[in-house]
């Protein structure tokens, strides 16, 4: 028999779910592979190593396609006749992308589905302003695209050093003020203490679709403490 399409069933939501719990446990494994001395770059080499590692124990164990995972290529064009692409948007390079095929999508340009990542370092409260500034941001606005044509995307955050709490609020605080909305925590999701997942969602965005699920998974990867950040 074969399978059904994307657009037949919601196959997005059961690769949404996969890509999370990989994420997930690819980011339990994540001080092993790593230096919370790195840029941010470099971490997130590590990570992809990390996930590399997670998807083939489970793609081996499960039988089932995980998917392929690239680090900074461009953003992809839709690839559909007729269609104008955002050529600034091209030029774009989130930090991943995670790529399933539709091999019985009913038009080409819907056969490669785009699952995309961006990643970014706190450690002070200026970072947790970027966080917002140069990364929730470029899920929204046209020049960047990031998440284009998909219902969902995710963020990572590489907590270097301070307190959780505060960061949340700090991003928190600048989501407000692009009129963008608020992060929420996921609980019961890992009973790892060093993750938190959040979850953010959109009813308008500067492209399709409007509706949309912004993901937010951070780690612990260096020192905490408790109170303000500075």
């Amino acid at each position: 028999m074969d399978r059904p399409s994307f657009s037949s069933i919601d196959i997005w939501a059961d690769c949404e779910r996969s890509i999370l719990q990989v994420l997930l446990e690819s980011l339990i494994l994540l001080s092993d592979f790593t230096d919370p001395a790195k840029h941010e770059n470099d971490i997130t080499v590590d990570l992809c190593k990390a996930i590399k590692e997670v998807r083939f124990n489970k793609q081996k164990r499960t039988l089932s396609d995980y998917g392929n995972v690239v680090i900074q290529a461009q953003n992809q064009p839709l690839n559909a006749l007729g269609i104008v692409e955002n050529n600034t948007s091209l030029r774009k390079k989130p930090d991943m992308l995670w790529v399933f095929y539709d091999e019985n999508a009913d038009v080409p340009e819907k056969s490669e589905r785009y699952f995309t990542i961006e990643c970014k370092c706190l450690y002070n409260n200026k970072t947790a302003t970027e966080y917002v500034d140069e990364g929730i941001l470029r899920f929204v606005l046209n020049e960047w695209g990031y998440g284009r044509n998909e219902k969902s995307s995710a963020m990572i955050g590489y907590i270097k050093s301070g307190d959780v709490i505060s960061y949340l609020e700090r991003v928190n605080e600048s989501n407000r003020n692009h009129c963008y909305p608020m992060m929420l925590e996921e609980l019961g999701v890992t009973d790892d203490d060093t993750i938190k997942q959040y979850i953010q969602e959109f009813d308008a965005r500067e492209f399709d679709p409007q509706l949309f699920t912004l993901y937010h998974l951070w780690v612990c990867i260096g020192l905490l403490q408790n109170g303000e950040n500075e």
